[in-house]
């Protein structure tokens, strides 16, 4: 009795493993090319199609979204966008693009953010994902929100240090006081996402003029130390208009933020501070037009374009 008992379960568990195989080998036979227009290339038009079904603004027959749908789940996501587009530069589909992955002469929006993490990040965050966009955060001690910190580390952004108190008065009084603040805001970063940046952007630029009511000259001190101490500072060649203190429609930060479009390496000025509902707004509009343009949008690296200021101090 008991042998047949045995027998049974062991019969059983092989039918359940058999099962459990072709399950798997069902979903993985039903992963996509990735050639969504069908030309017999995968490219980076077959990742802006696909993204562009994941949202809604594009309609794919069945042929098409089979092959657009990566992954297999019978869904085409932003997910699946992201697959198609390291698929298309010879990458396996994880990891994070940057312009070594990319053709010579692609054109790379480098979105940036500055003064967060607020109520406003995760939002920031959510229509990045919908778009398989990457950006770079370059945060501050935000209090409640710093959290956040981890959640834009794994979702594949880059992460920089900005200020730990954003106080022009305190940070720029001297060397030591900037370097304190940075260091403040660094093992900020650490503790929670468990990673070190060695990017960074000044409060106000390498080209903020604010910094001499403090200590006149620093800024031509300051931009030379920290590259010695291994920083990488990054100040920006286009935006979105947020930090003008002009107040602006969603439309006209739209149009402000597109009027850059036409160079191949553009650094985005934006914010992600809990008051700045409007850019939150824009950027999916901001974001449809440049990927619509050809544009990659990645996070900054140590080695990507740092649209330097001219320091006038």
């Amino acid at each position: 009795m008991l042998k047949k008992t045995a027998k049974t379960l062991l019969c059983l568990f092989l039918a359940l493993c058999t099962v459990s195989a072709l399950l798997t080998f069902g979903a993985a036979a039903a992963a996509g090319s990735g050639d969504a227009d069908n030309d017999g290339r995968v490219t980076a038009a077959d990742a802006r199609l696909a993204l562009r079904c994941s949202v809604g603004l594009e309609t794919l027959g069945s042929s098409a979204k089979a092959a657009a749908d990566m992954d297999g789940d019978g869904r085409v996501t932003a997910e699946d966008a992201r697959r198609i587009l390291r698929k298309s530069v010879g990458l396996p589909p994880e990891g994070q693009l940057t312009e070594k992955d990319l053709p010579a002469d692609a054109k790379i929006l480098y979105l940036t953010f500055d003064d967060g993490p607020s109520a406003r990040t995760a939002e920031v965050l959510d229509i990045l994902d919908r778009y398989n966009a990457k950006a770079t955060f370059f945060v501050v001690n935000g209090y409640s929100y710093n959290y956040m910190y981890k959640e834009v580390v794994d979702r594949g952004h880059s992460i920089g240090l900005h200020s730990y108190t954003h106080e022009y008065s305190d940070i720029y009084r001297n060397t030591d006081a900037y370097f304190n603040d940075l260091n403040k805001i660094s093992d900020a970063v650490y503790n929670v996402a468990g990673v070190r940046t060695n990017l960074i952007r000044f409060p106000g630029g390498s080209s903020n003029t604010v910094s001499r009511s403090y200590c006149r000259g620093i800024m031509s001190v300051l931009t030379k130390e920290v590259e010695r101490r291994g920083y990488v500072y990054f100040d920006w060649n286009s935006d979105n208009g947020d930090a003008t203190g002009v107040t602006m429609t969603a439309y006209e930060m739209y149009q402000t933020a597109v009027a850059y479009a036409g160079p191949s390496r553009l650094v985005m000025l934006m914010h992600d501070a809990s008051y700045k509902g409007t850019t939150v707004k824009a950027l999916p509009m901001i974001i449809e037009y440049y990927q619509s343009h050809g544009y990659y949008l990645i996070g900054l690296n140590e080695n990507s374009p740092t649209a330097h200021h001219y320091v006038s101090n």
